[in-house]
């Protein structure tokens, strides 16, 4: 009798199918199959930190030309329209040595800068920005790096006295009058410190660092730091180099601490420093060269 009979039939089958032997099997017969394992997230290689890069950078540069340019065709414009308005007497090149018309470009055209980091940060390549800079507590005290920025005005100071500049920087013109000076403070203390370190240090060091190593890094970042102060210092070579050293200063607190707030709070304190030794080596702002 067949197969197919005794299924019909309904008689037993002599030789039922053994059963396959568990080294045949995928997995045990009782069990469910296997199901997918979820990927586990993975964290960012430290060679994606920073995950911006010289590219970034470059299109940082061409950004911060392009609009100086606009920045400036933009208050040229403003200017125009509020001396009419107001019947304002000071010529368009008188109103570009105003202090207050100075510090309110400078002051936009930073602020655009922060603009296109923050832009590049969170946009581009989607990360926290404070975490994606490294807004990080060093690892000494706040104290430290207040007081490692007084003891560099000091010896700024120090140079400045002892290799004086033979002729009127651009920047003395600024202090015009006691109001011009408590200006540029505000400025050179609330403003200055933090969008420069954003850039040079924040956004700037560690690309820089990634591709050559800390040495070539902060000699790069503390050249263009100084070299955007070359207007304001033009003539006074002394003042330009003590600002390369400075600015190598902070940025090997950057490379060493691996954090941006360190370097921050050394500049704040340098700035700081200096407008008060002006203030009080000035009669409080009254005895003003500029």
């Amino acid at each position: 009798m067949d197969k197919l009979e005794q299924e019909q039939l309904g008689v037993p089958d002599d030789n039922p199918p053994q059963e396959t032997g568990s080294q045949l099997s995928l997995w045990p017969p009782e069990s469910a199959p296997p199901q997918p394992i979820s990927p586990i997230p993975s964290q960012p290689a430290p060679d994606l930190d920073p995950p911006w890069s010289l590219a970034d950078v470059g299109a940082f540069v061409l950004f911060a030309v392009v609009s100086f340019f606009l920045a400036n065709v933009v208050a040229v414009a403003v200017f125009l329209a509020l001396r009419q308005q107001f019947s304002w007497g000071i010529t368009l090149a008188e109103a570009f040595t105003r202090t207050p018309f100075v510090v309110l470009m400078q002051t936009g055209w930073e602020m655009l800068w922060l603009f296109f980091i923050y832009f590049v940060v969170t946009v581009k390549y989607r990360r926290g920005f404070w975490e994606a800079i490294k807004w990080l507590r060093g690892p000494h005290r706040t104290t430290a790096y207040l007081i490692a920025g007084v003891a560099l005005a000091m010896v700024a100071n120090l140079l400045f006295s002892l290799f004086p500049s033979e002729k009127q920087l651009p920047i003395e013109r600024l202090f015009s009058s006691p109001e011009s000076a408590y200006l540029l403070a505000i400025f050179g203390v609330c403003v200055a410190p933090f969008v420069e370190e954003l850039v040079f240090r924040g956004f700037f060091y560690p690309v820089f660092e990634k591709l050559w190593g800390l040495v070539p890094a902060v000699f790069l970042t503390a050249l263009l730091f100084a070299s955007i102060h070359i207007p304001q210092l033009r003539g006074g070579w002394q003042e330009i180099a003590a600002i390369f050293f400075v600015g190598a200063a902070f940025s090997y607190c950057r490379g060493i601490t691996g954090s941006l707030l360190p370097p921050f709070l050394m500049h704040f304190a340098y700035n700081a420093s200096l407008f008060v030794s002006l203030y009080f080596s000035t009669d409080h702002f009254r005895t003003l060269k500029g």
